[in-house]
């Protein structure tokens, strides 16, 4: 088998807002030169809330271990949203100089229009774009189709365990006690540690959701999501320092909100046709235990896109988080989805 392309980690400058303001933010992003094959597809990540675009690093490495799907793959793009992972390094100054201003922090609705900047920069122009979102990127992806001129719609969006609500929701959906859950959670949980050992002890020694992931996606959380602060220097030249997500629990908590993630139904349909009409429409991949997102949700959500989902995939023994748990399987998914979009027919149901 051939050596596997080696990503190149760039970064970017977008001209987007916050609020109402008109701002300059970074966006670290990992690249992957694939082929130079004619026509081909150019993938674009997008990573679910709290996480870093680390985490695609084995589904990206088991999808081109195979050859023939290499050769319809031109580069891929993996972003970090602006206040997550390595991004948030470069942003915290501008970010933290609003809060001290008492400016509102990133929304999902500002976090859209920085991947709307993102999809507007002359690297991805000409390129025959496919989507590949995780849980509540889904949300921003629609929300950019909803703005964005037709020139910039996908190819093709693939929607992995999408957290799309509507304004039908009621208090006792899952949505919204997930939802709920994760604001107290995430304001109320630990967010320092004395170094990267003892919180990978701490991720794994409870009953948290990081005891199911990946070991080679745990890793890589422990080395992206966070960083080492430097607090004060002690005497004799010693540092004490500490650890703490690079995403801010304050900036967290009220992006777990439902009402940051509702879309009208019309809305939906709307910037599905839009990639419908760009190419080669939705796919959809579900988790195999309804953990956040349940059967009533999926229907609504497949109601709501008018029938367009070109193909609907299961992965086997996961729940919501299904990159950072099958990521192998997610990437054999990918390699079976990307062959529907250049080749396929349409109409695929199949469980992973």
């Amino acid at each position: 088998m051939s050596q596997l392309p080696a990503p190149e980690w760039c970064v970017l400058s977008l001209c987007t807002t916050l609020g109402s303001d008109p701002v300059e933010l970074k966006c670290s992003t990992l690249y992957y030169p694939v082929s130079c094959a004619k026509d081909s597809l150019t993938l674009v990540f997008t990573h679910g809330l709290a996480s870093h675009k680390e985490q695609y690093d084995p589904t990206i490495a088991r999808l081109l271990s195979h050859t023939q799907t290499r050769a319809t793959i031109q580069d891929i793009w993996v972003i970090n949203f602006p206040n997550h992972g390595q991004t948030a390094l470069l942003n915290h100054p501008m970010l933290d100089a609003r809060k001290a201003a008492g400016k509102a922090i990133c929304t999902m609705k500002d976090i859209s229009l920085y991947l709307q900047a993102f999809l507007s920069t002359p690297s991805l122009k000409s390129s025959t774009v496919v989507g590949v979102a995780h849980s509540g990127s889904c949300t921003l992806w629609i929300f950019a189709l909803t703005s964005m001129p037709p020139s910039l719609a996908p190819f093709a969006l693939i929607m992995v365990e999408s957290t799309l609500m509507f304004p039908s929701l009621t208090p006792t959906d899952p949505h919204s006690i997930h939802g709920a859950a994760n604001i107290r959670g995430s304001l109320a949980k630990c967010d320092r540690w004395t170094d990267r050992n003892a919180l990978m002890k701490w991720l794994v020694g409870g009953k948290g959701v990081w005891r199911k992931w990946d070991k080679r996606v745990l890793s890589g959380y422990v080395r992206y999501g966070f960083e080492e602060v430097n607090k004060s220097k002690l005497g004799a030249g010693k540092k004490k320092s500490y650890v703490m997500p690079t995403l801010r629990k304050d900036e967290e908590s009220p992006l777990y909100a439902c009402l940051l993630h509702m879309v009208e139904p019309k809305s939906l349909g709307q910037a599905c046709k839009a990639v419908e009409e760009a190419g080669r429409g939705v796919h959809v991949v579900w988790a195999d235990f309804e953990e956040f997102v349940s059967k009533v949700a999926r229907k609504e959500i497949l109601d709501a896109v008018e029938h367009r989902v070109v193909s609907q995939w299961t992965i086997k023994g996961a729940g919501h988080l299904v990159p950072q748990e099958k990521p192998d399987e997610l990437g054999e998914a990918l390699v079976n989805i990307l062959d529907e979009i250049v080749n396929g027919s349409g109409n695929t149901k199949a469980k992973m």
